[in-house]
C-alpha cells in the first residue's frame, strides 16, 4: 500500500471494507441482535475514543524511532494494559501465572527487537505505549460489549469508521485517488484478513479472560517469523528462534496452569 493512503484514511477505509463485507454475512446469517444503545452506548463511545489514539501515535512512533523499538513497545503495552483494563473494568485477578506470562513475553520481544534500538526519541516511545494501551482497551471493551460475536465485530469496525474519519479530517490527509490502482486491491485484501482476524479475536476474547488473550496476541510475532521462513525464505538467527520459543511458551502458561488444576484462571 506504501504512502498511497494517509494513515488514518488507509484505516477508515479498510473498515468500511470490512464493514460493507461483514454486513451481508450478518445479516444472512441473522447475527444481527437490537442495539440497546441506553444500555450500551458507554461501551460503543469507549471503542471510539480509544480508537483516537491507536494508528496515529504508532504511526508517528515508527516514523521518529522505528519498526522495531515502535512495535516491541507497542506490544508490551497491549500486554500490561490488557491486565490493567481488564482488572478495571471485568474485575479479572492479576495472577503468578499471568505474570510469568508477561514476564517471559516481553524478554521475547527484547530479543527480537533489542538490535534495532537506534536514536530513541522519548515523545515516539510515548506514542508507541499510547497506542499499545489504547489498543488494549478496546480489547476489554469488546468482550464487555453483550452482542454476539459477529455483531461486535460489526461494532469493533463500525467504531473505527468513526473515530479515524474524524482523525483524517482533522490532520487533513489528502483523499487518495480512485481508479485500478494496485494500493486499493492490497486494501481489499487486507480487509479480508482483517475480517478472519478480528472475528476470531473476538470470539476467543469473549470466551477467555482479556488478560490471557492479551499474551496470546504475541503470537502475531511467531507467525510473522513463520510466514517470512516459508514464504521469503528468510532465515531466522539464532536470537529470533529464542524469541519465538519465549513467546510460545508465555503463550502457553496460562493453559498449561488451566491444565493441571481444572481450576486455572480461564473461564
Amino acid at each position: 500500500m506504501g504512502n498511497f493512503f494517509g494513515g488514518y484514511t488507509a484505516s477508515a477505509l479498510r473498515s468500511v471494507v470490512v464493514v460493507l463485507i461483514l454486513l451481508p454475512i450478518a445479516i444472512v446469517y441473522r447475527q444481527l441482535e437490537p442495539l440497546n444503545l441506553k444500555r450500551n452506548w458507554r461501551y460503543l463511545a469507549g471503542m471510539i475514543v480509544a480508537s483516537f489514539f491507536v494508528w496515529g501515535p504508532l504511526y508517528y512512533a515508527i516514523l521518529h524511532a522505528g519498526i522495531g523499538i515502535s512495535l516491541s513497545i507497542n506490544y508490551a503495552s497491549i500486554v500490561i494494559g490488557t491486565f490493567f483494563f481488564a482488572w478495571l473494568l471485568a474485575r479479572e485477578h492479576l495472577t503468578k501465572d499471568k505474570l510469568v506470562s508477561a514476564a517471559l513475553g516481553i524478554v521475547g520481544l527484547c530479543l527480537i527487537f533489542a538490535h534495532s534500538i537506534n536514536g530513541i526519541g522519548w515523545l515516539a516511545l510515548l506514542a508507541a505505549t499510547m497506542s499499545g494501551a489504547s489498543i488494549a482497551l478496546v480489547m476489554v471493551i469488546t468482550k464487555l460489549l453483550p452482542y454476539n460475536t459477529t455483531q461486535t465485530t460489526l461494532a469493533l469496525w463500525t467504531t473505527s469508521i468513526i473515530a479515524n474519519t474524524i482523525m483524517a479530517v482533522v490532520f487533513q490527509e489528502a483523499r487518495p485517488l480512485i481508479g485500478w490502482h494496485m494500493p486499493w486491491f492490497y486494501l481489499v485484501i487486507f480487509a479480508i484478513a482483517s475480517i478472519i482476524a478480528s472475528w476470531s479475536f473476538v470470539g476467543g476474547v469473549k470466551r477467555i479472560e482479556a488478560g490471557a488473550a492479551g499474551i496470546l496476541g504475541l503470537m502475531e510475532i511467531v507467525f510473522g517469523v513463520l510466514f517470512g521462513i516459508f514464504l521469503f525464505n528468510e532465515r531466522p538467527s539464532t536470537i529470533v528462534i529464542l524469541c519465538v520459543l519465549s513467546l510460545i511458551v508465555a503463550a502457553a502458561v496460562p493453559y498449561v496452569r488451566d491444565y493441571n488444576s481444572q481450576k486455572g484462571t480461564l473461564n
